[in-house]
């Protein structure tokens, strides 16, 4: 088995597909979490184990919408979980492809 010059050499991007990946890391990682991770927040918040003492009352369940919206932005935005790194892997040829026709356009 022989390894050509291609398999070593580090992947040279110009500086607007270097854009472009990092603003599709960004987003990826919006959507991940707010589909996955906002669906398991939004069905812990909707459960019934909320006791008579330490509940925010009224105030608390207005808010929490609000944070937890931004706890699974946050999570996802990490991409340490297996899911966002796997979609953003799968979406980041075709950015590059779409970048670079678009740079000769």
């Amino acid at each position: 088995m022989e390894l050509s010059t291609l398999d070593i050499q580090p992947q040279v991007r110009s500086p607007r597909v270097a854009q472009d990946l990092k603003q599709l890391k960004e987003v990826t990682g919006k959507v991940v979490g707010s589909a996955f991770f906002g669906t398991l927040l939004k069905s812990m918040r909707d459960s019934t184990l909320k006791g008579d003492y330490g509940h925010g009352g009224r105030g608390e369940d207005v808010f929490s919408a609000q944070l937890h919206g931004i706890y699974a932005e946050s999570i996802g935005s990490s991409m340490q979980n297996g899911i966002g790194t796997a979609i953003y892997e799968r979406l980041e040829r075709q950015q590059e492809l779409f970048s670079a026709q678009r740079k000769l356009a």
